[in-house]
């Protein structure tokens, strides 16, 4: 219970990953959840095995990313609190689209298999509105964490953030 009101309190951003267990053992649990749940949201949208390798390289390429950045900023022993932060707020943050993915999921098949985009019926808009708030929590949470995690400005945390997201795009969109 202690360790899901530190997940809550970093989400409203009242903590930081400073504030996190640096055990291996809730880094590798919180990766595992993560990596689940972003499964669980994904396979809404793609086949299963699909959906199974992208949580998998997301979950890989999030620990790979905060290593790499904390070695750039010479403070490798912020990994494991920074990861099961990031790691922690992810899958809760997942855990919440779930269910605005699920309404949204059939809007963005018909609009992967249409013609014409602009023929394809918008989803409701406080499906729309969800999706675009949690992304815009997301951003601020992630930013607040390497903010911390870094020693850094605001603005070097939303860099963070952006450049991890800048990468899954592009990996992804290599991956097909």
């Amino acid at each position: 219970m202690v360790f899901a009101r530190r997940v809550i309190e970093l989400m409203l951003l009242r903590r930081g990953p400073q504030d996190m267990p640096g055990d291996s053992t809730t880094l590798i649990g919180c990766a595992a959840g993560y990596c689940i749940l972003l499964f669980l949201q994904v396979g809404l949208l793609m086949p299963a095995p699909a959906a199974a390798l992208q949580a998998l390289l997301a979950t890989a390429l999030l620990a790979l990313y905060v290593r790499t950045v904390l070695r750039i900023r010479q403070l490798p022993n912020r990994f494991n609190q920074t990861a099961t932060a990031l790691f922690a707020s992810g899958a809760t943050l997942t855990l919440i689209m779930l269910a605005p993915t699920h309404a949204m999921a059939p809007y963005l098949q018909a609009l992967g298999q249409a013609s014409d985009p602009q023929a394809v019926a918008m989803p409701p808009t406080f499906v729309t509105l969800s999706y675009v708030a949690m992304g815009f929590w997301g951003l601020a949470i992630y930013s607040h964490v390497y903010r911390n995690a870094l020693d850094a400005g605001l603005w070097l945390g939303v860099a963070a953030t952006i450049a991890f997201e800048v990468l899954l795009l592009l990996v992804f969109s290599v991956l097909g």
